[in-house]
């Protein structure tokens, strides 16, 4: 930011930090019976300022209506009989409106301070200003140009629904701030204003905030929450055949998720709703279940209730303490995530984690307290369906111990350039179209950009922020990609060759943050010469449109923009005395328009802007003999100094790390976006480039590859690291890799969840890889363990310490998966608002855990044989 400063850059030209992008909490408009000026002043120097004054607010920016300025007009042919030029108007107006100050002085006891007063303050100084004196007559600003209230030339126009003309603000947070606060209040400075500050008969409308769809998320995170607890109550119910005791373990859940919130608000940290909705209520309460089902299971055995829970815990204790141990070093790569991973992953883990460690806490507090009040009485009871599967498995182990392993195999499975009013024209037409479609319930659409500078588009740009009806009101079979294409198909019905992009309002910020460009991604060629960046573009388009999964596909065109040229002769500019400054000063006054000073109203300032008629921006004869005074009293046209032609151009020009680029920007409509662009990749391989000119994906691949880059190095040193407390806790190599098993049948059921879900492998889903890994590593421990147990204290035979060791821990590893896979059922089912992110975390651990399972019943009679146990020989 330092050397923002430091940037060479023209005299009217000052750079800018672009409010935070993905910030937007908030559009409102502003209504009453005021014009479009009056009320885009009231929304620059009252609402903005106040409004920025809420909780984690960074910017207002303003949007539409027109911008008050003080317009001085020239009046050519006053000029020429007054051989005025046109620098001599804009010298006049900067010198003659400033104040000055001096040193204090005394007069008499008093002390004074010193304040000259020079600033125009309305239209009749402006007129009286002085230009020059000619013959004892003063020649003012009013002799040669017309003086009134006008606006700045406006570079973007905003509508909503049936209103055509709007003025609008929108309120951006920072990156830190947390929207639920910064909405409750940003509304309560809206109603202070809309109260008691704006003039009456003047209202701050809202038409769009974040709040509605934080609200709606938190709303499907609790429905899919209790649904998940039900779940969770009813398989736990199921296993252990007792309703207290199913009760009191299920308990352990809102308990662990109450206490681990309560302590992050203590603690001043925030916790993602989206984040928790991807929490599995199953493995918060599996620790609790895998204590409580020991308890029964020695109960049976000792008949004593409080020798059993003694006896339990001697069990039980090291294995659950050490599972926390496994699953916060499984959460490494989590926490050293960046970027939008890390604001939806790491609040999640850390919940997580304070969840287990709070579960493990009130299962040997509160849930041993309920068994020695409530749950003594209760006996071991199995169910018919775990007796039917117990019965079924242990016909099946007569012949899983008898096979041997003789080999593992690992597989892996890696429009035109047209003006704002024409622009405007065709959003309006758009706007009518798409208002009929009956899902719609608010449509606002913009054009061009905002007067502030800090949005690059150009006047041929239009956007529509499309607000639907709940989805319980739209046609029957209308998903939300059938009402994007129908979408898309009104927009390409009315313009054919336009560039249509259709996404989601915050993800497409986000979007273009990651990839610079509008649209979900770009590739991006670097190279020198823009004509040739131009004909790569052109060619590489054109491959990647005929692959299937590619839409949307066009280049950000930099080239053709329309341009009249005016190229000053020096020489012939030198023969009539004329400066080069002076030549383009009166170009940018008269086609343009050139602020000069400003008016100071108050707290509120206006800009003093010199400009020429309007019939010299709209006639190219008009612009030729735009008027420049010599040095000796006479007029020349324009054009005899200057070539004047019209040409093409650049519109654009992108850079980055100091290296010119062309974009083409993409979405992928199929659900594999990375195997989409890896047959783009392949497919424009054959493309030969010139030397120095190189192609870049960007956007959501560019954005996943860093993100897989960075968890491929932060899991190799995770697996290394459970390995080593692997071994420390088995102290044996043969058994530490037994247990480690468990992560590739983890894997595997993962793996094969999201091939059958048609789900393809994204971070959301290596998330639910490393939420299982915890779970798996503790049934395996657990069998493990047990089968150490029996082989050694019943001194029986290899193969029948196997089947003892699996029948007795049978109810356990299906109750912990079941349970587990219960727990995110919901979320792997559910649809809507707020389940995107965490669907395919949950298609992997509810498939995860249950095909784990499976394989963990099924390899582990096998694997058993090779387990090293201490003072023992088979």
């Amino acid at each position: 930011m330092n050397r923002l400063s430091q940037a060479e850059l023209p005299p009217s030209v000052s750079p800018s930090i672009i409010p935070n992008q993905i910030g937007e909490i908030m559009r409102y408009t502003i209504e009453g019976p005021l014009s479009l000026l009056d009320k885009r002043t009231i929304q620059d120097w009252i609402v903005s300022r106040y409004i920025k004054t809420a909780y984690g607010v960074e910017d207002v920016p303003s949007y539409g209506g027109y911008i008050k300025a003080y317009i001085v007009e020239l009046k050519m042919d006053e000029l020429k009989k007054y051989k005025i030029s046109i620098s001599d108007v804009v010298d006049a107006i900067s010198r003659s409106n400033t104040n000055a100050g001096g040193r204090p002085i005394e007069i008499g006891n008093q002390y004074l301070m010193i304040q000259g007063k020079g600033m125009v303050s309305d239209i009749e100084d402006i007129k009286n200003i002085v230009i020059d004196v000619r013959n004892g007559f003063p020649i003012k600003v009013s002799d040669v140009a017309s003086v009134k209230l006008g606006n700045v030339p406006r570079t973007g126009i905003v509508g909503l629904n049936n209103k055509d003309d709007i003025v609008m603000g929108i309120v951006v947070i920072r990156k830190d701030a947390k929207s639920i606060p910064a909405i409750s209040s940003v509304h309560q400075k809206i109603k202070e204003l809309n109260e008691r500050i704006l003039p009456k008969g003047l209202k701050i409308v809202p038409f769009y905030e974040r709040g509605k769809l934080v609200y709606e998320v938190i709303k499907k995170v609790v429905e899919i929450a209790i649904i998940g607890i039900i779940l969770v109550f009813v398989s736990i119910f199921i296993f252990l055949g007792d309703l207290k005791s199913a009760i009191f373990t299920s308990l352990i859940v809102p308990f662990s998720l109450i206490i681990s919130l309560g302590i992050m608000s203590i603690k001043g940290e925030s916790a993602s709703f989206l984040s928790i909705a991807a929490i599995d209520f199953g493995i918060i309460v599996d620790l609790a279940l895998l204590y409580i089902e020991d308890y029964f299971r020695l109960l049976d055995k000792v008949g004593s209730p409080q020798r059993a829970i003694m006896l339990s815990a001697e069990e039980t204790t090291s294995l659950l303490i050490f599972s926390i141990l496994i699953i916060m070093i499984s959460f490494i790569p989590i926490f050293l995530m960046e970027g939008a991973e890390k604001q939806i992953f790491y609040p999640m883990a850390k919940t997580y984690l304070y969840a287990l460690i709070i579960s493990i806490t009130l299962t040997f507090t509160f849930l041993i307290a309920c068994i020695r009040i409530f749950i003594k009485s209760s006996r071991d009871k199995i169910t018919l369906p775990v007796k039917f599967l117990q019965n079924l498995y242990s016909r099946l182990l007569n012949y899983l111990t008898l096979l041997k392993l003789r080999f593992f195999i690992f597989v892996g499975l890696s429009m035109l350039l047209i003006s704002l009013e024409k622009t405007y024209e065709n959003a309006k037409k758009i706007r009518d179209n798409l208002i009929k479609i009956p899902e719609i319930k608010t449509i606002e659409f913009q054009v061009g950009r905002p007067e502030d500078g800090t949005d690059p588009k150009g006047p041929f740009n239009s956007e529509y922020f499309i607000d639907l009806k709940p989805y319980n009101t739209w046609r029957k079979g209308l998903t939300k990609e059938k009402l994007e294409n129908e979408i898309r198909s009104v927009v390409r019905s009315l313009f054919p060759n336009a560039d249509i992009d259709v996404s989601q309002y915050i993800q497409a910020n986000l979007q273009e943050t990651m990839s610079g460009v509008k649209g979900e991604n770009a590739i991006k060629i670097f190279g020198d010469d823009y004509y040739k960046l131009d004909s790569l573009a052109e060619i590489i388009a054109k491959k990647i449109k005929g692959i299937s999964g590619f839409q949307d596909v066009s280049i950000v065109r930099e080239l053709g923009q329309p341009y009249l040229r005016i190229e000053v002769d020096r020489f012939k500019a030198s023969m009539f005395g004329l400066s080069i400054d002076d030549i383009m000063k009166s170009i940018s006054v008269t086609l343009a328009g050139l602020q000069v000073s400003e008016v100071i109203e108050g707290d509120k300032r206006f800009p003093i802007i010199v400009l020429g008629p309007i019939e010299y921006n709209k006639d190219l004869n008009k612009i030729k003999s735009i008027p420049l005074i010599t040095k000796q009293g006479y007029f020349v046209p324009l054009s005899a100094v200057s070539k004047i032609y019209f040409d093409n151009g650049l519109s654009f020009a992108y850079r980055e790390n100091y290296k010119r680029y062309i974009p083409i920007k993409f979405s992928i409509n199929s659900r594999d976006v990375i195997g989409t662009i890896v047959k783009g990749q392949k497919a424009i391989r054959d493309i030969k480039l010139p030397e120095g000119y190189y192609v870049v994906w960007s956007g959501q691949f560019e954005e996943f590859s860093r993100t897989i880059r960075r968890l491929s190095i932060s899991g190799l040193f995770v697996i290394f690291v459970l390995f080593l407390s692997l071994f420390i806790f088995n102290r044996s190599l043969i058994n530490t890799l037994i247990v480690m098993s468990s992560i590739l049948f983890a894997a595997f059921g993962g793996i094969l969840s999201l091939f059958l879900a048609r789900q393809p492998i994204s971070v959301s889903a290596i998330v639910g890889f490393i939420s299982i890994i915890g779970i798996s590593i503790l049934n395996v421990s657990f069998i493990v363990e047990q089968y150490k147990k029996v082989l050694v204290e019943e001194g029986v035979r290899n193969n029948e310490a196997i089947k003892q060791a699996m029948i007795k821990k049978f109810r356990a590893v299906l109750a912990s998966s079941i349970t587990a896979s219960l727990g995110l059922l919901p979320t792997a089912l559910s649809k809507g608002i707020g389940t995107q992110v965490q669907k395919p975390l949950a298609i992997v651990v509810v498939g995860g855990m249950f095909i784990s399972a499976i394989c963990i019943l099924l390899f582990m009679p096998v694997l058993l044989r090779y387990v090293e146990v201490p003072n023992y020989e088979i």
